[in-house]
């Protein structure tokens, strides 16, 4: 894991939420060993989570943090939050059952009531949570003239906020969010460190001793350990083989993401709303536009490799243009479109696509793989996991009733990258 931020590294390099960051509460990293009851390796949103609950519950919890907080994937994503998961409501009851699932679907809208308390705060004004989360197709018909939460927006009205001959319908719906996840993130731990000073980032942990009654952690060198009862792995797609049985459950996958420059008044008018958008292709878009009029593009996954910052942008460009040819078509010689962020992410999978948590061992604990399922899922599964280590409830044996999933080894990401390659062969056809 990289401890410096590296901008010829798309995994590492500067974003657009870096350039538009909020300061906030410092932290440090580790200068002494020292010992906890639960320490949590990984300061996503899903690890920050997991602490507050625990220190709420007057639990001695510690985290410790690789490089920056929000330097992984929960600061580096599209932004998006809305309730569900990434599975459909029927692969889900397939793969657990249809009580569990009904459980799990009632799990993410609480997550996403958890995220939307915060978004109305005041203290969570920097990240600019806009509602309305606009889904498109570009082939089919709608199957029902509205659904639930939602409104339909037929082509015609469709192209009067998106000027494009690519979308055949869509559906507005008020039940989704976009935001500032950076912000989000340096608002939290603010939160957390205005009454606990229990968040140690530049902390790399270098090996794990799992014993009988408690782990040691060792922590940037060998002459720093942390003895913790409880070990909690909230990692991502960041963490590596000290992770253990996580690591071979895990596919970090590469999102790729670009922001252009801003937007000219006439271009304004090709993208006239200020919904985050997504298109229903297995391998589709989602975008939005960001405060400055800037346009924020997520296009395709890699399993194998990472893709340089100049591919990243030439592919940007070239996706944008084939939904909105008229960005570049109808602009006025003094207007161009050029790409002025390009990044990656290396985002958490499993095979089935849905979270690993729970116990891996005895007193070590999973709180991995919220990749593709939005910004909902992470914070009320690290509730349920803060509930369980304090012995205040029993509904993550709802999450024990997810698999474990073998990611397949060194075989796993050819496996993934062929699956993503299908699926966009089967988006082009159909």
């Amino acid at each position: 894991m990289n401890l410096k931020p590296d901008n010829n590294d798309p995994i590492y390099a500067k974003t657009w939420y870096d350039d538009n960051k909020i300061e906030s509460v410092p932290s440090t990293s580790v200068l002494k060993s020292q010992s906890c009851e639960v320490l949590i390796v990984g300061g996503g949103l899903a690890g920050l989570c997991l602490l507050q609950n625990l220190l709420e519950k007057g639990i001695d919890a510690l985290l410790v943090e690789a490089n920056e907080i929000g330097q992984s994937a929960s600061g580096r994503n599209g932004g998006f939050c809305t309730p569900g998961w990434a599975l459909s409501d029927q692969k889900i009851s397939d793969l657990v059952g249809t009580d569990a699932a009904e459980k799990l679907n009632q799990f993410s809208i609480e997550g996403y009531q958890w995220m939307e308390r915060r978004f109305v705060s005041k203290n969570y004004e920097s990240v600019g949570a806009k509602k309305g989360v606009l889904s498109v197709s570009l082939s089919g018909n709608p199957t029902n003239m509205e659904q639930e939460d939602s409104r339909l927006l037929l082509k015609d009205e469709l192209q009067k906020h998106l000027k494009t001959e690519k979308y055949k319908f869509g559906y507005l719906n008020n039940e989704g969010y976009q935001f500032n996840p950076l912000n989000f993130l340096e608002c939290l731990k603010s939160e957390i460190l205005k009454t606990n000073k229990r968040i140690f980032t530049r902390s790399k942990v270098l090996s794990v001793e799992t014993l009988k009654d408690y782990s040691i952690i060792k922590v940037n060198n060998n002459s720093i350990s942390i003895k913790a009862k409880k070990l909690v792995f909230a990692t991502g797609g960041y963490g590596g083989h000290e992770t253990g049985k996580i690591s071979k459950t895990i596919l970090p996958i590469q999102t790729y993401i670009a922001v252009t420059s801003p937007l000219a008044s006439c271009q304004r008018e090709i993208i006239n709303c200020d919904w985050a958008i997504y298109d229903t292709r297995r391998a589709g878009n989602y975008y939005r536009i960001l405060s400055d009029n800037r346009l924020l593009w997520g296009h395709s996954i890699t399993a194998i490799g990472t893709r340089s910052i100049n591919k990243i942008k030439q592919n940007a460009l070239k996706d944008i243009v084939s939904v909105f040819p008229s960005l570049l078509s109808n602009a006025s010689k003094d207007v161009e479109l050029k790409i002025d962020y390009a990044w990656s992410g290396s985002m958490a999978y499993t095979s089935h696509m849905m979270p690993y948590i729970g116990q891996i061992k005895p007193n070590v604990y999973s709180l991995v793989g919220f990749g593709g399922h939005g910004m909902n899922t992470a914070p009320i599964a690290a509730n349920i996991l803060s509930d369980w280590l304090s012995g205040s409830s029993e509904k993550l044996k709802v999450f024990e009733r997810i698999p474990f999933a073998w990611n397949g080894g060194v075989f796993g990401p050819i496996a993934a990258e062929l699956k993503y390659l299908y699926l966009k062969l089967i988006d082009k056809i159909s």
